[in-house]
């Protein structure tokens, strides 16, 4: 049994319609002589299926009420009309209706279509919903998932945006994929673009550099595999962001060589070269009887003397590091090796000066 909304201008042909739903088995909806009433009825409750006179009365006519009912509304729309008129059936057909039955209609033929129109809406109103849950899944994903089609960016799911460090999706759809990567990784997704299209193939993985919009560099293990995207070929990548294990594992190869290579004695600062930590080994050097913790290297020099404007100069020109400085203190001049350390070269946050050499004063 279902509820049926009839819209019809003509009141002795609405009424013969409802006798038909009816003797059909279902209820009468609401009868409603013009487009705007119907959008007023149907906006407090929602019929199954609405009937649909094509020329009525007031300023929306019965094909602009259909789109409205299935655009706001969802609900299946036929019509019944007695214009067979080309350019009429043409806008019926463009409004997505499900029939058009012509005037005078018979009981048969409308319980048939209603059936029809009401069943076959309720699989698209399914597809859709599980098409909206995919979507809604992808785009929630917490992990980076980018389309490409013909080396442009087409979709990014919100984590790809976040890894991209941008709020706006329309910042990056449309442009060239190979803009937000660095230049060491561009030719291994050049032969990848450059490979011939098998759909459902996966990509072997690898590792690469990107660029967020702001410059920053982001370390990424690459995965994906060729789809279909739009009825296009297209390229589908998940991105896995490894740039903290990537800053873990340089560090790790930096502190190897310090604990190698020095005398044990290590200072540490931060990149405002303030005084983050030192060790046993560093404090019995400097001899010093005041905590250096939370000061500036630049305002010791009773304790630690040496040439503050070259060793900013070495900072700036040895973005990679190490380089080389030597500190002066009351008792040693310590020949150092200073280890930027940071989530890339050109921006670190913290400094590591290691004693490699040292040679008492007097």
């Amino acid at each position: 049994m279902l509820k049926i909304l009839i819209v019809e201008d003509d009141k002795f042909i609405s009424a013969i319609i409802s006798f038909f739903i009816k003797d059909l088995g279902h209820i009468v909806f609401a009868r409603c002589q013009s487009g705007a009433q119907a959008l007023e009825v149907c906006e407090r409750e929602r019929p199954d299926v609405a009937l649909m006179d094509v020329h009525l009365e007031g300023e929306i006519d019965g094909i602009q009420t259909a789109e409205r009912l299935q655009r706001d509304y969802e609900i299946p729309v036929i019509f019944i009309s007695s214009d067979t008129s080309s350019n009429v059936v043409e806008r019926a057909i463009i409004a997505n209706s499900y029939g058009y039955l012509v005037k005078p209609v018979q009981k048969k033929e409308l319980g048939i279509t209603i059936d029809l129109a009401y069943y076959k809406h309720k699989v698209t109103l399914n597809q859709k919903r599980r098409e909206q849950s995919f979507r809604q899944f992808i785009s929630d994903a917490p992990i980076p998932m980018i389309i490409i089609i013909d080396k442009r960016i087409q979709y990014l799911n919100m984590s790809a945006l976040d890894l991209f460090h941008s709020h706006y999706i329309e910042d990056i759809i449309g442009l060239p994929f190979i803009d937000f990567v660095s230049a060491d990784s561009v030719k291994s997704f050049n032969t990848l673009f450059d490979a011939p299209f098998q759909i459902g193939k996966k990509i072997e993985r690898f590792d690469a550099t990107f660029k967020g919009l702001h410059c920053k560099e982001i370390d990424v293990v690459v995965n994906g595999s060729w789809i279909r995207f739009n009825n296009k070929d297209a390229l589908q990548l998940i991105l896995a962001d490894i740039s903290s294990e990537k800053l873990a594992l340089r560090e790790a190869v930096v502190l190897k060589e310090i604990v190698y290579s020095g005398h044990g004695a290590v200072l540490e600062l931060n990149n405002d070269y303030k005084v983050l930590n030192y060790n046993l080994a560093f404090d019995s050097l400097i001899k010093s009887d005041k905590d250096l913790k939370g000061r500036s290297l630049f305002e010791m020099p009773t304790v630690i003397k040496f040439d503050v404007e070259l060793f900013k100069s070495e900072c700036k020109q040895n973005l990679g590091g190490p380089f080389n400085v030597e500190l002066v203190t009351p008792h040693n001049v310590l020949k150092c090796k200073v280890y930027p350390f940071g989530i890339s070269c050109d921006n670190p946050h913290r400094y590591i000066i290691s004693v490699i050499d040292i040679s008492s004063i007097g």
